[in-house]
């Protein structure tokens, strides 16, 4: 990630807090993968798993989103169980773990099932179940939604997103 990117993500955590951060974040995810071509995307903004994606049938994942200063994320019982879920309807489960640190971008890993452990996961942990090919597109798609969206994203926090989300046909549930 550019230092620049990281400035302007570190200004919106000191501005919204952590918690609004993490669904900022989330919703900056969901505008990257329209961006990359993904013509269905749901983003959640309170209950089950964050964001669905699919580009064709047959590639359809479900993430969890999660964002950190440190080395680890948490992975809570109700996030196994809501992927879990989504695998039922055909969904890949996907971890996206952005650490806020020079150098770090998203790491989206495709983790089995019956491997999701709950509690703290160290991020060098998901290194291994890497979706690489995605990810390559996936950072300099972030960086210019993240850019592009940084002033309003200030101004307006997460209304402002969910009008952009709204506006390029993101389907934004709030449960």
């Amino acid at each position: 990630m550019r230092v620049q990117t990281l400035w302007n993500l570190q200004k919106l955590r000191g501005k919204y807090g952590r918690g609004q951060f993490g669904k900022i974040a989330q919703k900056l995810l969901a505008l990257s993968f329209r961006d990359m071509g993904y013509t269905h995307i749901v983003e959640r903004s309170t209950e089950g798993v964050d964001i669905d994606i699919a580009r064709e049938a047959n590639k359809k994942f479900a993430l969890e989103v999660k964002t950190t200063d440190g080395l680890s994320v948490v992975l809570s019982a109700d996030n196994i169980q809501g992927l879990r879920e989504r695998a039922k309807d055909g969904y890949l489960p996907v971890i996206a773990a952005l650490r806020l640190a020079v150098f770090e971008n998203w790491i989206l890993a495709g983790v089995p099932l019956n491997e999701l452990p709950t509690g703290q996961v160290l991020i060098d942990r998901l290194r291994a179940y890497r979706m690489s090919d995605v990810e390559h597109v996936l950072g300099p798609a972030f960086e210019q939604v993240a850019e592009r969206h940084f002033q309003g994203t200030l101004k307006g926090g997460q209304r402002y997103l969910n009008d952009q989300l709204q506006q390029t046909g993101i389907e934004v549930r709030d449960l």
